[in-house]
């Protein structure tokens, strides 16, 4: 049986009890699939988890889910000898640990200063959920040196094959490497439940619009408050409900003087950052999702709005500009400030949108266990050292 090291971001083994952002979710949904199956594979898993924010402390020891997969957990930063070390340092540190102590076949890694140097004679994949300036946030002139220009330029020389959640990520990828390139999308959580649809009661009942975000100038609530706000004056009664952390103290200033100056503040609701349970729940009192980002490589939280039974109103980012056409026949209403005031005046259609049609697309494409064949696939490959250049779905 060949053995796997999946290197990834995971913050808690309680699924969906907290995260650290989109990644973070992904990966506990893989290992959540991983650890539930019960069919024999020819693989076996340890995880080095490493958690965002350091809460878990790293003890070697591994926690056994099934017979198939355990997961050692370390802290992204952490402290060595007494000294605190930059969190690529110590993060490389016991990624080379691991490799030694594990003796895998396979490393496979969801950031890429973990592949670099890793060490052993192994096969290595690398899966990129962000790449240079492509859904990376500004952190400082340093910083942004290091991870968009230093980090991908090594990390290539270490990488057998990339896989990419995304195509924009694929093609950005494609000018600076030959090595093999493999679209593989994210696992969706289906354990939303549906809500059923009802009939509009126009002029009568209130409308929940909701998103789900972090609340970052790259999410563009902004436009959101802005579609409120014409919503509002065509005389709907609306609500806006926002979950997400404030992690930009001062769009979130900008964002309370827009709501201020619109006169909004009984249309407005910052629910902070909730658990997966509690999300669903939101869903599943709301009307319809509501997602305008700037950017993003895949595009998780829209999808889940669908699985949850929303009608959704979207720019085309992600997943969702790669298969706009489709999405727009299975009934997604695609956002742009031109057409913002045909959106409000037709408001009570689109809650009324039945989206059964675009749930089975989605079970079809991004189920976890689709995706981890996916990737199961790949690892049949590269240990075969067969595979070709591949950029599609």
């Amino acid at each position: 049986m060949k053995k796997v090291l999946l290197i990834m971001p995971i913050s808690t083994l309680n699924w969906g009890e907290k995260n650290a952002g989109g990644v973070d979710s992904v990966c506990q949904m893989l290992v959540r699939e991983l650890a539930s199956r019960t069919q024999p594979s020819k693989y076996r898993y340890r995880v080095l988890a490493f958690d965002p924010k350091s809460q878990e402390q790293y003890t070697g020891r591994p926690i056994i889910l099934s017979e198939q997969i355990e997961v050692i957990f370390a802290p992204a930063n952490e402290s060595r000898i007494g000294l605190p070390l930059p969190g690529i340092v110590t993060g490389w540190l016991r990624v080379r640990e691991q490799i030694s102590n594990y003796k895998p076949d396979i490393v496979h890694a969801h950031m890429n200063s973990w592949i670099i140097w890793p060490g052993g004679r192994t096969k290595n994949i690398l899966t990129l959920h962000s790449y240079r300036k492509i859904a990376r946030k500004p952190v400082s002139i340093a910083n942004d040196f290091l991870y968009e220009k230093i980090v991908p330029f090594f990390s290539n020389f270490f990488v057998d094959v990339f896989t990419c959640v995304g195509l924009e990520l694929g093609e950005a990828l494609k000018k600076d490497t030959k090595k093999p390139i493999y679209i593989i999308g994210n696992p969706l959580d289906f354990r939303y439940q549906p809500k059923k649809n009802e009939s509009p009661i126009t002029g009568v009942k209130c409308i929940t619009l909701i998103t789900c975000a972090l609340i970052s100038r790259r999410k563009r609530i902004e436009l959101i408050l802005s579609l409120l706000m014409e919503i509002k004056r065509s005389g709907r009664k609306v609500v806006l409900k926002i979950i997400g952390p404030n992690v930009d103290p001062t769009y979130f200033l900008e964002l309370e003087s827009l709501i201020s100056q619109w006169g909004l503040h009984e249309n407005v609701q910052f629910m902070g950052g909730l658990t997966q349970k509690e999300i669903a729940l939101q869903y599943s009192k709301a009307d319809v999702g509501i997602f305008l980002s700037e950017q993003e490589t895949f595009g998780l939280v829209p999808l889940e709005m669908i699985l949850a039974g929303l009608p959704l109103i979207a720019t085309p980012v992600g997943v969702l500009g790669e298969m706009k056409k489709k999405f727009t026949d299975l009934g997604v209403v695609f956002y742009s400030k031109e057409n913002e005031k045909g959106i409000a005046m037709k408001i009570d259609e689109i809650k009324s949108i039945d989206v059964r049609e675009a749930q089975v697309f989605l079970h079809k494409i991004f189920s976890p266990e689709f995706i981890l064949s996916e990737y199961e696939n790949t690892y049949d490959k590269v240990m075969c050292s067969d595979y070709e250049l591949k950029l599609k779905y």
